[in-house]
């Protein structure tokens, strides 16, 4: 089962979630990338809701595919933003909220921060959560500015996922 945006929104909501959906499913992935035994009713008990089962449903089905694309193809993943059809202000803004999420995700579950390439998206993301779309800035180079936001951010996750594992045992011969 596949969640868009505004159907995992509104479950949240209804569920007396304090946050929206980008800033949550931030948090998702960062602890995702530092406890990867994480279960969703882990993941309920952090945003400190009980949904009923209809928003459960959609709750567990956001993690489900978070869970899986973490664990599964490379690069697959990609932040829970709404759709293209939204206003690019929304967009940019949610960008934000999901990058601000992702870092209190992080300071909940990682021991410390990632270094290299992983601590150097983190650094970033303190400046992307601050992110605001400037009023002349609706254009075609604004849409591929965002496409260039939302790539770097679903990478980024990536590279924080990697650091944040442990190294394999070493092989005996």
């Amino acid at each position: 089962m596949t969640t868009d945006y505004r159907s995992a929104d509104n479950a949240l909501t209804a569920a007396g979630g304090a946050l929206g959906i980008a800033d949550a499913h931030g948090q998702l992935c960062a602890l995702l990338c530092a406890r990867p035994a994480l279960r969703s009713g882990d993941w309920l008990q952090v945003l400190e809701v009980e949904p009923a089962p209809a928003e459960a449903e959609t709750l567990a089905a956001v993690f489900a595919a978070t869970a899986a694309a973490l664990q599964g193809e490379r690069y697959v993943l990609a932040p829970l933003l709404p759709d293209d059809d939204a206003p690019l202000a929304k967009r940019v803004a949610a960008a934000g909220r999901w990058a601000a999420g992702f870092l209190v995700g992080l300071g909940l579950s990682a021991s410390s921060p990632p270094g290299g390439d992983a601590g150097e998206f983190v650094r970033d993301l303190a400046q992307i959560a601050q992110a605001t779309l400037a009023d002349d800035d609706d254009g075609e180079a604004a849409e591929r500015d965002f496409a260039e936001l939302v790539e770097y951010l679903r990478i980024g996750v990536y590279l924080v996922h990697d650091a944040l594992r442990p190294p394999p045992p070493p092989s005996v011969h």
